[in-house]
Formats: C-alpha cells, sequence, structure tokens
C-alpha cells in the first residue's frame, strides 16, 4: 500500500471513529450502529447542521408530501418537507455521507466531491435531449446532448403583478414540431 493509500485509510477511520456516537435526530439511534449495513449512511442536509441517517430524513420528506393527493401537493407542503424537522431551516438536497463531518468546510467539501461525481452520470429524465428533466438547471446529474454538448442553463425569470417570481419554463424549437399545431405550422410554411 502507498504512503498516500495509508493517508487515505487513516484519514477515512478517524472520520468514522468521530461519527461512532453520533444520533439520527429523528430515530435517535448512532447512525454508524444501524442494523443493516447499508442504513448506516448519514444524510446531510445543506443548510443546517442536525445529524441524520439517510433514511430517516428521505422517509421524513417524502411523508408529509407523499400522503396528500397529487392535486392537494401545495408549493407550501413542498416547501415545508425542504425543511429541517429540528431547526425549520430550508434545504434543497440531501447529500449522502459515510460519516459525519467534523466541521463546515468538510460537509462543503463531501458535498462537493456528491456533486461532482453525480455531474458525471447523465440524467435518465433528460435522455440525452429526447426527455425533459423536471429538475431543469437544479439536476445534478449531467445534462448533455448525444453529440456531448452540455445543455445550457439559462434560467428564464418573470414577476407577476405583485412582484413573485417565476421561473419560465422552458421551450425548445423541438416541442412544436409533433404538436397539431406545429404541424399546422409546418404544412402552412
Amino acid at each position: 500500500m502507498s504512503f498516500e493509500e495509508a493517508e487515505r485509510v487513516r484519514a477515512l477511520e478517524q472520520k468514522l471513529a468521530r461519527s461512532a456516537e453520533v444520533e439520527c435526530a429523528i430515530c435517535l439511534e448512532c447512525v454508524l450502529e444501524k442494523q443493516r449495513l447499508g442504513d448506516r449512511r448519514f444524510g446531510l442536509l445543506s443548510g443546517c447542521d442536525h445529524a441524520f441517517c439517510l433514511q430517516c430524513i428521505r422517509d421524513w420528506r417524502d411523508g408529509g408530501v407523499a400522503r396528500e393527493a397529487p392535486e392537494a401537493q401545495t408549493s407550501s407542503a413542498l416547501e415545508q418537507a425542504r425543511r429541517c424537522p429540528i431547526c425549520r431551516e430550508q434545504s434543497h438536497f440531501i447529500t449522502p455521507s459515510q460519516y459525519w463531518p467534523a466541521d463546515a468546510a468538510e460537509k462543503a467539501a463531501t458535498i462537493a466531491v456528491y456533486q461532482g461525481k453525480m455531474k458525471k452520470i447523465p440524467c435518465r429524465n433528460f435522455d440525452y435531449g429526447d426527455g425533459r428533466c423536471p429538475f431543469g438547471s437544479s439536476c445534478f446529474y449531467r445534462h448533455a446532448y448525444r453529440d456531448g454538448t452540455e445543455e445550457s442553463h439559462d434560467v428564464r425569470k418573470t414577476t407577476d403583478g405583485e412582484g413573485n417570481l417565476h421561473i419560465a419554463s422552458e421551450v425548445r424549437l423541438s416541442d412544436f414540431f409533433d404538436t397539431a399545431q406545429g404541424r399546422r405550422a409546418m404544412r402552412n410554411a
């Protein structure tokens, strides 16, 4: 084993030892002592420093919104689901981690590494430009066309009469080709 590899292993062992006693704020169990090996991961929230096991925070976020009928799911219900169950600080995403970070810098580095890995995986919703990703520019996965060019992330914004901000949905020229209106337009051209 090389010196660099030995250092990485030692650093990971220290992180795991430091995380051994950290309890999930939802189930109150030590995360690294969970019965199933797959459940021994932390769910880091971007907006706060409360500890959760990954499964508990995912279940908590899904529970408040998933229990309601789709037509009853309001933007306020979705906003509530994106808040920490303890401090109510808004957090737009959850980052899985094998260990609990020691400080804000280590947490930021863990999140950056996770997002970097996700950016290399093609988005199944975008489907190389043949699909539509519901997360748009907020998606962590790679949005690239078949020729390898990346999708542009120019976000169009509008405001209504009361000053509320709205993100305009993305419109592509191809959206008009395979519709009745698009076919009429192409015939008349």
